[in-house]
Order: C-alpha cells, then structure tokens, then sequence
C-alpha cells in the first residue's frame, strides 16, 4: 500500500478523492496484451478499471 508521503516524494499531486480510468482493449487494441500483462489482468476480460491517487504533470522537455 503507497502512503501519501510516498506519492508525494516521488513527484505526484495527491488527488482529493482519487479517481477511476476506465480501459478496454476498443480503446488501446495494439497494447491491450502488453497492459494487460503489466497489471496482471486476464486479457480476455472485456476492460479494466484503474483507481489513480495521484497525478503528475509533464511537459515537452521536462527530465523524468
């Protein structure tokens, strides 16, 4: 479990109440299987719903 100040140290702005991305393979069809495989989700599943906490804004020419 990722505390707050974990998400802060690595750059993230914590969001208030969190938020939800939903993904299906309609959507990303050419790395459906890739992400899929990084999140360790059947691929078969009809999608995915990603609960995000934080946020972090880049910019063209911003060091990562």
């Amino acid at each position: 479990m990722l505390t707050k100040q974990e998400i802060e140290k690595a750059g993230y702005r914590v969001l208030p109440q969190g938020g939800w991305i939903r993904l299906d393979p309609t959507i990303i069809p050419m790395d459906w299987y890739d992400i899929c495989n990084d999140f360790g989700v059947d691929p078969e599943c009809e999608e995915i719903v990603i609960c995000v906490c934080g946020v972090k804004e880049i910019y063209e020419g911003d060091q990562e």
